[in-house]
């Protein structure tokens, strides 16, 4: 491990907290601006009549407002803590010097390759999953709206909200119970429970789409838990930009696996 990597004075040379701010503040906010061709789902229009008074456009925006603070609030918490446990990212100006486009580029591979391998073993595992399961994956929704939405919500923000923010402030908060050790240990469970959450965070709107079952909830669970643990390791072996480039290659992935197979 390059031990040079957890000199906070090193990595927070030469930047200030607004620098480690708003470039990923403002990357993350295209990302969101995704969610914008994604329509709302119907029943949720039918549960909130306000919602439902507004022009589709405006209802959508309105949407836009929950993740938009957590985006917000990840900013702020990265900006604050990443540094100082070592995490950095090329555009808030801590990861010091590299050979970013060739990090970049093996991100993309490890990324591209993980979401084929994703997709065949969820291909794989569909017809223990019932009936209902195979009919969802057979017709999912827009295809292409969940791609461009994977590739920038997905990418961009989620690896802001879960990656800069979530994954560095419990580093930070590990290593410092821990007695302000903010080493590979504090990270390993951090990257951990990071990965658990955005595993996590997937079962709502699977939820929207079909009834849970205990094997469906298992498989999202793994597949997705297993993606945020790469992303996260990357993180932290990389960069920020290396988690972002992964997870985004990854929706290429899935949907190259899907445009063959299907």
């Amino acid at each position: 491990m390059n031990t040079s990597n957890l000199d906070p004075i090193a990595n927070l040379a030469g930047t200030s907290f607004a620098r480690r701010t708003w470039p990923i503040a403002a990357v993350g906010f295209v990302g969101i601006l995704s969610l914008l061709l994604q329509p709302v789902p119907a029943e949720l229009i039918a549960k909130a009549p306000d919602l439902a008074a507004l022009p589709p456009m405006a209802q959508r925006a309105v949407l836009l407002i929950n993740p938009l603070i957590l985006l917000i609030a990840a900013a702020l918490v990265g900006a604050a803590v990443a540094h100082r446990v070592g995490l950095r990212s090329v555009l808030a100006g801590t990861a010091g010097a590299g050979n970013w486009p060739r990090e970049l580029l093996a991100a993309a591979i490890v990324g591209l390759v993980l979401g084929v391998l994703i997709a065949g073993l969820d291909a794989a595992i569909a017809p223990q999953l019932g009936q209902a399961w195979q009919s969802l994956a057979a017709n999912p929704p827009d295809s292409g709206t969940r791609v461009a939405i994977g590739l920038f919500y997905g990418g961009l923000t989620e690896e802001v909200i879960l990656r800069w923010g979530l994954m560095s402030l419990s580093a930070f908060a590990i290593g410092f119970v821990l007695g302000k050790r903010f080493g590979a240990g504090a990270m390993v469970l951090a990257i951990g429970l990071a990965a658990a959450i955005f595993a996590a965070a997937h079962l709502p709107a699977l939820a929207a789409q079909i009834d849970l079952t205990t094997p469906i909830v298992m498989r999202t669970l793994l597949l997705n838990g297993v993606a945020g643990l790469l992303y996260g390791w990357l993180f932290y072996r990389r960069h920020l930009e290396a988690a972002m480039v992964a997870h985004a290659a990854s929706h290429v992935g899935l949907a190259g696996w899907r445009l063959v197979a299907g």
